[in-house]
């Protein structure tokens, strides 16, 4: 046999195992492929659920900042002591639910869709109800309890989808869900305004009733999973062994805290604007100017921390925001210098929810509980606004500075106040010591053990019980 001969009897022979080879790999992989999946981070699903779902969170979210004008309308007698209430009962509600109900949703992912249904129902009797209340107390049952909790059992069964449609794009997309509340920020509280001011607080609340169906409903189809729950492996439990690493209470603690520090300007904003012997109308300008400026921040931000090591964004949302607190609204004399501090002040810390996507990937490798991890963070935050109106009301205080100038430190009691929230904010940088000052493994085993052995179900007391 001659040389060529040989040479094509060889190349024949490698062709056939290539072609047998090819033909082995795709049996091999035909099976798992046989259901086309839209793909991540790209394609007119994936950026149709997240417009539906920024869309979804506009109205929603805005009625919570609104509220308090309501209560006003509704219970001039009372407006302290309910305001303070129904504030705290519904922002602490609103983010500590998130735990339980992603937890719950992520065991039994089939029923995601169904408990959305029912938390606009319940959102919505809320409404109703506190359109028809004439006690304080069914406010705070209303507005406070039912509102909030019907909206989180909306919006956070929601917010599991978002980690199955992106993975390279998670910061970018929680980013633009989060915008809809400075988007409807900016918008809505002229619009209550002008509906309290023409019909009154029962029918503002029914219209509001009608809006939240009337942007919701529409949303429904987009808003889906991209896995088919029939390829969901569960019900899963919740692994825990994240929370003994130091990453994870280097965030958390933090977190907590600017959840705490940053509630505080717009809670005092308009009446630091009051105080100033501005105009309400200049007040309310201020918040939805803040407001505003978190929209392109929560973009910016998630952005951010897809492109870039998480710390720069940290680092920036944290120092940014405290600086604008010590320096813009510190020596703040009008509205022009307050109104720069609310752009300053909103586009950097209220943008910060934005890295809690980040938060999760790095203290948990599990992509599957990416979405409950991340409601932890989301209860942290949920723990600072709880008690974020306690400690702040009780700061302003006369103080040395006060009446000594015409800057904000010296204005009434708002120096303390202003210090407080500044010192807090700057020390959130710490969250970017994640990599480098692990918290001692004793600390963290002791809030392992102690926390979450109390909160298991297999916790021997539950059985008991």
């Amino acid at each position: 046999m001659s040389g060529s001969e040989i040479e094509l009897s060889i190349r024949s022979q490698s062709e056939s195992f290539v072609g047998a080879q090819a033909s082995v790999e795709e049996n091999e992989v035909a099976p798992s492929n046989a259901v086309s999946l839209p793909p991540v981070d790209t394609g007119f699903q994936a950026w149709a659920y997240l417009a539906n779902a920024d869309i979804r969170v506009i109205p929603g979210h805005t009625l919570s900042r609104t509220e308090f004008s309501l209560i006003i309308i509704a219970h001039k007698c009372t407006m302290a002591g309910v305001l303070a209430i129904v504030g705290s009962v519904s922002s602490g509600l609103l983010y500590l639910s998130s735990i339980v109900i992603l937890l719950l949703v992520n065991r039994y992912p089939w029923y995601k869709r169904q408990v959305m249904v029912f938390g606009l129902a319940i959102a919505v009797a809320g409404l109703v109800g506190a359109a028809y209340s004439t006690e304080p107390w069914q406010l705070v049952l209303t507005q406070g309890v039912m509102y909030s909790l019907g909206g989180s059992l909306l919006y956070f069964p929601m917010t599991t989808w978002m980690f199955e449609w992106f993975s390279a794009k998670k910061g970018l997309a929680a980013g633009i869900i989060f915008s809809g509340t400075g988007v409807g920020g900016v918008i809505m509280p002229f619009v209550v305004e002008r509906l309290l001011n023409a019909y009154g607080h029962k029918t503002t609340l029914l219209a509001m009733a009608v809006a939240s169906v009337a942007f919701t409903l529409p949303c429904f189809p987009y808003l889906k999973p991209r896995l088919p729950v029939a390829q969901i492996v569960g019900p899963r439990s919740f692994d825990t062994r994240f929370t003994r690493s130091g990453p994870f209470w280097i965030l958390f603690v933090p977190n907590s805290l600017q959840g705490l520090a940053s509630l505080i300007p717009p809670l005092y904003i308009p009446t630091f604007a009051s105080d100033l012997d501005l105009s309400s109308t200049s007040g309310t300008l201020v918040l939805s100017v803040l407001y505003g400026a978190s929209a392109p921040g929560y973009i910016f931000m998630g952005w951010l921390s897809d492109r870039f090591d998480l710390r720069y964004s940290i680092l920036l949302s944290s120092i940014g925001s405290a600086l604008a607190v010590l320096l813009l609204w510190g020596l703040s004399e009008g509205l022009p210098l307050l109104v720069v501090f609310a752009c300053v002040y909103g586009f950097l810390a209220s943008s910060w929810p934005a890295l809690w996507t980040r938060f999760s990937t790095i203290t948990s490798e599990d992509p599957h509980q990416a979405s409950s991890v991340w409601s932890i963070f989301c209860a942290g935050k949920g723990i600072g606004s709880v008690l974020s109106a306690p400690i702040a009301s009780s700061l302003p205080r006369t103080w040395y500075f006060t009446g000594r100038s015409d800057f904000a430190y010296s204005v009434k009691g708002y120096g303390p106040l202003i210090i407080f929230t500044g010192l807090s904010l700057l020390f959130t940088s710490s969250a970017s010591l994640y990599r480098s000052s692990p918290i001692p493994r004793r600390l963290a085993d002791f809030f392992n053990t102690h926390l979450l052995t109390m909160l298991s179900p297999q916790n021997p007391a539950w059985r008991a019980t």
